[in-house]
């Protein structure tokens, strides 16, 4: 089977899984529906609204990666209209019916944005999807094609460098929030068909993710110099390029409040195009 069969059987499966769980998405995800992430984050693109300089009207955004509509609800809130990206029909009709008179929505392929014509947009974003994405780093290219001059690129929430290092400092901190499991609820896994499902994936191969994660391993994971490197070469002057320790809902507050300034897992990055 070629590479190009792959990732195409990749892209399938995680549209197939996504539109099974799309209407639970968010009871699923407590690392991003919480009170402290979504603060964060909707500072963050308040940040890179007003840094676009390519329109001084409503900003045109084009939403990667929607999903049930996390950054679409922040940037319809900051005045935007939105384009709802996304490879799952279930998941471009979820963000796009948040305001239908603001967002348009537009079914992904998969593989690249070659039917955006170039400088459609003020904004580009993007939030704990590349790593979903086989060739992410071609991903990021289309991103910087498809803006205006003056336009942004924003790319959020995928692990940073530290997160692979073995950093003692973080790998305490996760020892403090290691979630502890009851025996009960040991017991009400083992009663789930869904469960054993999983346990086989897993033994017929040992880099199955429940969500189609892809770039989550110390030996291929996000490679933010090189995500640099192609935005620079795409004429992008890069505005904020910060690591930060996420929130879960599961962690200890006052732990998280202790460790927040001394170690991080996860990256921001914005570019603007000259």
């Amino acid at each position: 089977m070629n590479q190009n069969n792959t990732n195409a059987d990749k892209v399938r499966e995680n549209i197939d899984l996504h539109e099974r769980i799309a209407s639970r998405y968010d009871d699923r995800h407590g690392e991003i529906y919480n009170d402290v992430e979504q603060e964060r984050l909707h500072h963050e693109l308040e940040h890179a609204v007003r840094l676009v300089t390519s329109s001084s009207g409503q900003p045109r955004v084009f939403d990667l990666g929607c999903g049930s509509g996390n950054l679409t609800r922040h940037l319809l809130a900051l005045g935007c209209h939105v384009t709802t990206a996304d490879v799952t029909p279930t998941f471009v009709k979820m963000a796009s019916a948040l305001d239908p008179a603001n967002t348009t929505p537009y079914v992904l392929n998969g593989v690249d944005l070659s039917e955006i014509p170039d400088a459609s947009f003020d904004l580009a974003a993007t939030y704990s999807v590349l790593h979903h994405i086989p060739d992410y780093i071609l991903i990021v290219q289309e991103m910087a094609r498809i803006v205006k001059p003056g336009g942004i690129v924003y790319l959020d929430h995928e692990r940073c460098e530290r997160y692979y290092q073995n950093d003692a400092v973080l790998q305490r901190f996760f020892t403090l929030t290691k979630e502890h499991l009851t025996v009960r609820w040991y017991i009400s896994q083992l009663l789930r068909p869904a469960w054993w499902v999983k346990r086989w994936k897993k033994t017929l191969n040992p880099r199955y993710q429940e969500e189609g994660d892809i770039h989550v391993w110390p030996d291929d994971h996000i490679e933010w110099p090189r995500i640099r490197e192609t935005l620079q070469h795409a004429g992008m002057k890069i505005e904020r390029d910060h690591s930060y320790l996420h929130f879960q809902s599961r962690y200890d507050r006052g732990v998280y409040e202790q460790y927040r300034s001394q170690c991080e897992d996860m990256r921001v990055l914005i570019a603007r195009k000259g």
